[in-house]
Formats: C-alpha cells, structure tokens, sequence
C-alpha cells in the first residue's frame, strides 16, 4: 500500500526531519517535501498537495503545527497526523479540534509511524467515502422533498395498523385539509374519508395482488363535499416477507367526471336540439297552410254562421301551437345571436321590480336582499332578462295560494373542489337565487327538471321547454345554474354569473 504514497514532514529539529525522511523511504514511501515552520508547511501543502502530512505541533510557537493544520484544512483536505512530547491535556483539545487523523509520541518508532500512515489513510477513504455518499443522500431527500410537496397528485404512505406515516400537501387538498396539517400517526378511519369497510376490502386486494390500479371510488372532504379520486395501491414487505407499510397515489378526478356528465348531457341536448328544429320547422308550414285557410274561411263565412265558432277554435289552437313551435326553434337556436353586454345587475333586478310585483298575485310578498360588492356583469341582458321572468313566473305558478318571492343578489368566490356544491370553476361569481315557498319539487323530479319536455304541470298547460331554454341561456352567457327544493317548504333556483373584468 506504501508505493506512491506521497507524505510531507513539518518539523523544525533538522536532524528528526532527516530520521523521519530515512524511515519513510526505508518503507517506500514517496517524501512530497519537508519543512520547518508554520508558513513554510502552510505553503507547501497547498502546492505540493501531499497524500498524508506529518506535522510536529510545537515548532516556533507551542501552537504552530495547529495553526498551520487549521489554515491549510481551510485550502485542502488532508489527513495529517501529530507528532509530540507534549501531553497535556490543553494541548490535545487544541489539536483535536483540527479532526487530526492521528497521533504519533516522540521518539518515533518505525511500526508506529508505519501504522499511523496506513490507517490514516485509510480512515480518510472511508470519510470521502461517506461525505460522497452523505451528499448523495442530500441530493436524494432534496429531491423527494421536491418531488412530494410539489406533485399533483397526492401520496400517502401508511402502516399495516392503517396509522398514516407521510402525506403529501396535494392528499390534504384533495381531503380539503390546509396544508399545515399533520396526520403522522392518525389511523385513516378517524379520518372519515373514506368507509372503512371500502378501505378494508381494497387492503385485501392489495395483499391478494400486490397492488391495485386505476381503482376509482367517492371520498369526502372536510367541508362534507364529495370528490371521484382514483386510486394506486402499492404493499411494501422485507427480505423475510413481513409487510411494512402500504403506500398510494390519488388523483382527483372531480372536475373530469363534472365535465364528462356535462358533455354527455350536452351531446343529447344537441340531438334533441336538431330534432327539435327540424319538427318545428317542418310543422310550421303545415300550421302556416291551416291557419291561411282558416282565416279564409272566417272572411268568408258570416258571424252569426254556426260553422264560425269551429273556425275561431281552429284559429285559437293554431296560434297557441305556433306559440309551442316559436319555443321549440328558441330551444333548438344556438347562442350565436347573443349580444352581451356590460351591465350592473343590481340595477337590472330594481328596474323589473315593478314587472315581479305585476307577474304575482296579491297574495304573494315579493322581498329583495342585496349583499353586493361588485355587481357587474357581461351577458346578453334581454336573454337573461327571459329566463329571469321564466323563472319568476314558475315561482308564481308553484304558490298558488299565496307565499313569499325572495330575490338575492351576493357574491361568491369558488374553488372547484367538490362534486355537489360547487359546479363552478375557480373564480368570483355573482349569485342571484329566486326563491319561493311554494310547492317544492319532488326528489324524484329533481334530476329531470333542465330536461326538455319535461313538466310537472297539467297536460296542456305547459310544453316543458321553459326550464330547458333557461339554461340554455345562462350557460350560453358563461354562466351555471342551479336547483333545490323541499317538497311543502319551497324551492331555490341560484344562477352564478362571473363577475364582468374591470
């Protein structure tokens, strides 16, 4: 191990520097150069960069050798070994704080110097080795931690007990937790997210298989909403097969199963839609060919005839169908014609006051709250202008012995998280909720009420395309719009509008 091994002496008795230089050779070490002071060492060092550096401590000063280990470990790490009479106490704490790789006692004996070099050495290999490998350790954990706090999608990690062990920011979000929140040690039943049987069956399947994936399934937030997550399941066991720990990736897939029930629900809207159109249009050259004839035959055709009345019937039910095929060509029309604009919808709720009060009977109170602190919008005003009198007349309609009408106006800000309650994207809204205390719908009507055709009224009475034609338009503006309802208590239709840009 000795050949190659370049060692430098620092000593000012020149007759050790030439005994030490003698030994060194006598055992094949390569001499890097000797010296006899403080700065001479110091300076030699940095130049000559020797493997190993053998350094007497009390030279020009009792200090010496530790001052100039001190500054050349400033420059260069190399080991260096001690040499001294000196034992006291003092003098060895001095010298230890340099992290010297070893000591050797004067007068020197060739063993012991042999020795102290070798494991010298060797315990500056094990060090760079460990300072490669702590280092790499650092790089590993600083980029785990990035990795961890920095996905979307969240991770988990937890004990065969099901007492949680790591969670990352993104599996708090998805729970609707703030971020500072520890859940090291909490068992994820008393997390209340998921049912526990669910998670017992998935752990099963975990151990039958190893892992699951793709497993998609209903978890709730903190705030009581709903979210779709899908779900990786991984075990972890030792050498001797024992489990360690379970660990998973959750993706939250809310929005994507909003979007993909929306699309589904606005994909049957279109073919409906160009049904729709097609009938309408078709019957409406009918029903322009019988109304023609019979308005002929009611020019031609004396009052006091008793045909007429026939006529006038013919007349009456003509015009009350051209009505239903008028609001199947608006249901069927895409939003292409909007004219939005910029107006305050405070005003606009004030100015048709009048109107609401004149639509109700006397026996229904119309009340109105305001909780505004922007009240601007950007919509086509004559389209919203229809579905807000549509929607007070149903209101009307849904009490017919009389209640109370509320008209709100608030704003609302929306994070998107949950499936049920908030149908917006992130961003501020301004609410507008017309509220009634009137009938109620009943829960099995509820999923149906925007569709087309659909109507809780008499046959006869209504064609049910009033609702439909409602969303149309609020959706058309960039708005969403919802429904809900106790059956005897009342019922609230919200309309969210973003708020317009400065």
């Amino acid at each position: 191990m000795s050949q190659h091994i370049r060692v430098m002496i620092v000593d000012d008795d020149p007759s050790l520097r030439k005994y030490l230089t003698h030994l060194l050779h006598s055992m094949n070490y390569e001499l890097a150069g000797t010296a006899a002071s403080r700065q001479e060492a110091e300076d030699m060092a940095l130049k000559n960069k020797p493997d190993v550096i053998i350094m007497d401590v009390v030279m020009e000063t009792r200090r010496a050798g530790i001052e100039a280990a001190i500054k050349i470990k400033e420059h260069v790490h190399i080991p260096i070994i001690f040499l001294t009479t000196d034992v006291e106490e003092e003098t060895l704490s001095q010298a230890l704080a340099t992290e010297p790789f070893g000591y050797l006692l004067k007068p020197i004996q060739a063993d012991n110097l042999r020795a102290a070099i070798e494991i010298s050495l060797l315990r500056f290999k094990e060090e760079i080795s460990m300072r490669v490998y702590q280092k790499a350790l650092e790089e590993a954990n600083h980029l785990f931690k990035g990795i961890f706090t920095t996905m979307q999608n969240g991770y988990y990690r937890v004990s065969p007990d099901e007492k949680v062990m790591l969670a990352n920011p993104a599996f708090l979000e998805i729970l609707g937790l703030d971020p500072d929140t520890t859940l090291s040690g909490k068992n994820v039943a008393d997390l209340g997210y998921v049912d526990p049987k669910e998670r017992i069956h998935l752990n099963h399947l975990v151990d039958l298989n190893k892992s699951i994936h793709q497993h998609e399934s209903e978890w709730t937030r903190q705030d009581g909403d709903s979210v779709s997550v899908l779900e990786n399941i991984q075990s972890f066991h030792d050498d001797e097969g024992n489990l360690q720990y379970y660990e998973g990736t959750v993706q939250d897939v809310t929005q994507l199963r909003i979007l993909e029930e929306q699309l589904r629900l606005s994909q049957k809207m279109e073919v409906i839609g160009i049904m729709a159109s097609r009938i309408a249009h078709e019957l409406n050259n009918k029903l322009t060919t019988i109304l023609g004839y019979a308005d002929l035959c009611a020019m031609k055709l004396p009052r006091e005839n008793e045909i007429y009345k026939y006529i006038q019937h013919i007349q009456s039910y003509s015009k009350h169908s051209a009505g239903v095929i008028q609001q199947l060509l608006k249901f069927s029309r895409k939003s292409d014609d909007q004219k939005p604009e910029t107006f305050d919808i405070h005003d606009f709720i004030f100015e048709r006051r009048e109107i609401v009060e004149a639509i109700c009977t006397r026996t229904i109170s119309v009340l109105t709250q305001i909780e505004l602190e922007q009240s601007t919008v950007f919509a086509d005003a004559k389209q919203f202008e229809q579905a807000f009198i549509n929607l007070v007349i149903n209101a009307r309609d849904a009490m017919p012995e009389g209640g109370t009408l509320t008209l709100k106006l608030s704003n609302e800000t929306h994070t998107a998280q949950g499936r049920v309650s908030k149908i917006a994207p992130r961003g501020d809204y301004i609410n507008l909720t017309i509220a009634d205390t009137g009938t109620g719908i009943s829960p099995a009507n509820m999923e149906k009420i925007f569709e087309p055709f659909f109507t809780t009224k008499d046959e006869g009475v209504g064609t049910g395309l009033g609702l439909s034609i409602v969303k149309g338009i609020i959706e058309g503006n960039r708005g969403f719009i919802s429904v809900s309802s106790t059956p005897d208590i009342g019922t609230t239709f919200s309309i969210l509008l973003p708020v317009a840009a400065p």
